[in-house]
């Protein structure tokens, strides 16, 4: 947890950059379908809401930060009858966007990623799992106006302890 509450704080900053800089920033919604993987054996693709903050640092866009939040929408069976459900998680990252004046722009992340989960057993219980770690991902940014922008985004969001969760998204995005 130390380790995410470090990232947060480094990235919470480069909120009031775009004031300084004269950058502009983005807000976002995705519908992400996740696969996790713990170390003790199974898989599972619950389906997860994503409402993302970022902020460009710099006026050509090209280098930012995000602020994410995850709610989970839709369980799946990890195998043995249970089922595993996201109950939240958060990120903090940094961005780098390739310069270009095409319509599409593809991007790279960098960040830590906290992912919390309930696992319901057959007979009834439950117990929470908790994921954590160094997240990277790749994704791209299409243009439907100067405003309103689709994001399609894979991220390998927690990769430690033998543990893997990794998201597959598509977002719908606006300027500001």
């Amino acid at each position: 947890m130390k380790p995410f509450l470090l990232a947060a704080s480094l990235a919470l900053p480069l909120t009031a950059l775009p004031i300084a800089a004269g950058a502009s920033g983005f807000a976002g919604i995705d519908i992400v379908s996740s696969e996790i993987e713990p170390d003790d054996g199974g898989s599972a693709d619950p389906t997860a809401l994503q409402f993302k903050f970022g902020t460009w640092i710099n006026r050509n866009e090209t280098l930012g930060g995000e602020l994410r939040l995850g709610l989970g929408i839709d369980e799946d069976d990890l195998g043995r009858g249970t089922d595993v459900e996201i109950d939240r998680y958060y990120g903090a990252y940094f961005r780098g966007q390739f310069p270009n004046t095409l319509p599409v722009r593809p991007y790279g992340l960098i960040g830590l990623t906290r992912m919390e989960t309930t696992e319901n057993f057959p007979g009834g219980g439950s117990t929470g799992e908790n994921y954590s770690g160094l997240s990277i991902g790749l994704g791209a940014d299409v243009s439907l106006t100067d405003v309103v922008f689709v994001s399609v985004e894979y991220m390998r969001a927690v990769d430690s302890g033998g543990d893997e969760v990794t998201n597959l998204s598509l977002g719908l995005n606006g300027r500001f």
